[in-house]
């Protein structure tokens, strides 16, 4: 009866092992096709055409997105971030 538990036990934790390492593998491959489209980021604002500053402010403030499927990436300045919202905030309401 001990070896019957023993058993399930290691199966169990087999199980679980392949899920985890399958979950790892899966967010490595994301990660990996983001930054295989980093080239194709744009040097400029996708809504208002502003430039891109190179300083760790703009980093860290400009927002990027990416869409794998359409292999299309856009760039949001903090200004266009918050328009966007309030648009989406107005459109929540009026629902």
């Amino acid at each position: 009866m001990n070896d019957d538990k023993k058993q399930k036990k290691r199966l169990k934790r087999k199980e679980q092992k392949k899920k985890q390492k399958a979950k790892q593998r899966d967010a490595v491959e994301k990660t990996a096709k983001k930054m295989g489209m980093f080239e194709r980021l744009p040097g400029e604002c996708s809504a208002c055409s502003k430039a891109f500053p190179k300083t760790r402010e703009a980093h860290m403030s400009w927002q990027v997105v990416v869409r794998t499927e359409e292999q299309l990436v856009r760039l949001f300045c903090p200004e266009c971030q918050e328009m966007a919202s309030k648009i989406a905030e107005g459109a929540r309401v009026e629902v």
